[in-house]
């Protein structure tokens, strides 16, 4: 039977006519040109870029690293929190997502929904696969590029993060199908497991840290664990596949539409509108009561009730609260183990964890942004927004610097990191939630930035536009990199730097608030 018949004769033949008959439909030969395009790029910038990427790493301060008895361990942990990450991510964006007209169209028609989910599914997986095995075969290949590994080492520590990244796939679709309680379990589950992995001694054996290839020993038996992770990898997602069907319709389509909102939204340049779109709802802690007499009068009394309502604000979105917490976690291990690097390595580890830490302090200042947002109304709580913005603040800042120097205490006290990577850590923090109370204080973008700016290569308004988007990440390793120069200098030195950050950020928040109160 023709493929026009086959369509014909299923009941979506309708459905499936108007797609196929849609402008800029792509063709075959489109899908071939594509092929094309991707196998070319990989030739001719992935490659070469890979290999400078090697280079780069090859250097006598990172190769120690990657050689330590504790480098599975932390490679193990880090997958298993990933693994814990993605089930709370499938809660506001999973693996198996369709738009909004073919979940209407084709998850809630006759058609099994495991079959119309399996391409999305499998499309998900594969760019999980292939970004993982990537940062696996980097790391590999520098180790191969000291002369501590064999090409064939290296293939087989590949081959053990893609299965590991098809395993995390699978719980990265079990947290899209499973509901709230089985979601937090499994969650926090993966996170003790993660901390019992990174800590415990053997705790790499039971991940890809036991492919690792090098000095550190735990890759004498490579091959099998690779081979177990391959097959367990192939196993979650066939058993992923055939547990489709589970996919819940009314989560389909609020998925999907929060997917299609918040991607009309970005392409239009409003990132934080589309960065808040995926802001989870309240879901937990109901009856806690947020709001309540503040137990006497003063200052003190004011905090104590806004400290309340924060922490009850925190205690109702716990995946929000736990990401944010292992985000700052990650950051501030990441300053610590950069502290002794010197060069690239160290200034890209103090990007990352800047960015990192950045985007988990937005968890943490909703109570801010609340504030901010009752500029112009009217005065219904006695407070001005000013006011309950600094009331939002204290503990923000609190979990901030604990979550930070959590993080970065162990990695000092295993003799992995360096003090001066503490110092940084539990600076940084409480200035990036004042960085991301600024940036909640932004505004719409001024029309000036739209028009046009006519060049010999073209438009060039997009780059004031993006300079305009970008300013809080920027930010944010400006600081980073600031306090990291200080606190390699000394204690006093990056006072003096987290002092200009602080004056920097502050008066930008207090600015951008009077601008939207006028």
């Amino acid at each position: 039977m023709s493929a026009t018949a086959r369509a014909t004769a299923s009941p979506l033949a309708g459905a499936l006519e108007v797609w196929q008959s849609r402008d800029g439909a792509p063709t075959r030969g489109d899908r071939l040109y594509l092929v094309y395009v991707a196998v070319l790029t990989v030739l001719v910038i992935g490659v070469p870029a890979g290999r400078t990427v090697i280079g780069a790493l090859a250097r006598p301060d990172v190769i120690p690293y990657l050689l330590s008895g504790s480098a599975p361990n932390v490679l193990t942990g880090a997958w298993l929190a990933l693994c814990a990450l993605l089930v709370l991510v499938g809660a506001v964006r999973g693996p198996a997502l369709l738009t909004p007209f073919f979940t209407v169209t084709l998850a809630s028609s006759s058609m099994p929904r495991r079959r119309a989910l399996l391409r999305p599914f499998a499309r998900a997986l594969g760019a999980l696969a292939a970004l993982v095995t990537v940062l696996g075969a980097l790391m590999a290949g520098t180790l191969v590029q000291a002369g501590l590994a064999s090409a064939g080492e290296a293939a087989v520590f590949s081959a053990a993060c893609a299965g590991a990244a098809l395993l995390a796939g699978g719980a990265w679709l079990l947290g899209e199908i499973a509901g709230a309680t089985v979601r937090r379990i499994l969650a926090g589950a993966l996170v003790l497991a993660g901390l019992a992995a990174a800590l415990l001694p053997g705790g790499g054996l039971i991940g890809p840290g036991a492919a690792l290839p090098g000095g550190s020993g735990a890759a004498e038996n490579g091959h099998i664990a690779a081979l177990v992770l391959v097959l367990a990898g192939l196993a979650a997602v066939v058993i992923g596949a055939l547990r489709l069907n589970r996919v819940r319709g009314t989560v389909l389509l609020e998925q999907a539409r929060r997917w299609a909102d918040a991607t009309t939204t970005a392409v239009s340049g409003d990132l934080a509108a589309a960065a808040g779109a995926f802001r989870a709802l309240p879901t937990a802690g109901r009856r806690l009561p947020a709001i309540g007499a503040s137990g006497g009068a003063g200052p003190v009394a004011l905090l104590r009730l806004y400290a309340r309502r924060d922490l009850v604000a925190l205690a109702r979105t716990p995946e929000r609260t736990v990401a944010a917490v292992l985000g700052m976690l990650a950051a501030g291990a990441a300053l610590a183990l950069s502290a002794p690097l010197t060069g690239p390595v160290r200034w890209t580890l103090v990007a990352g964890a800047a960015l990192v830490s950045h985007a988990a302090a937005s968890a943490l200042v909703d109570g801010a942004r609340h504030g901010i947002a009752t500029i112009g109304a009217p005065g219904l709580f006695g407070q001005s927004a000013g006011r309950q913005v600094l009331c939002h603040l204290p503990v923000p800042l609190l979990v901030a610097v604990l979550a930070a120097g959590s993080g970065a205490l162990p990695a000092v006290l295993s003799g992995a990191g360096g003090a001066p990577g503490v110092t940084a850590a539990v600076l940084m923090a409480p200035l990036l939630v004042i960085g991301r109370v600024r940036d909640a204080a932004k505004g719409p973008m001024p029309l000036r930035l739209t028009m046009p700016m006519p060049t010999a290569q073209g438009d060039a308004s997009i780059i004031p536009m993006l300079a305009w988007q970008a300013d809080g990440p920027l930010l944010a390793i400006a600081t980073g990199v600031l306090l990291a120069l200080g606190a390699g200098i000394g204690p006093a030195a990056a006072l003096i730097a987290a002092g200009a950050m602080l004056a920097v950020l502050g008066v930008g928040a207090v600015t951008r608030m009077r601008e939207l109160q006028g």
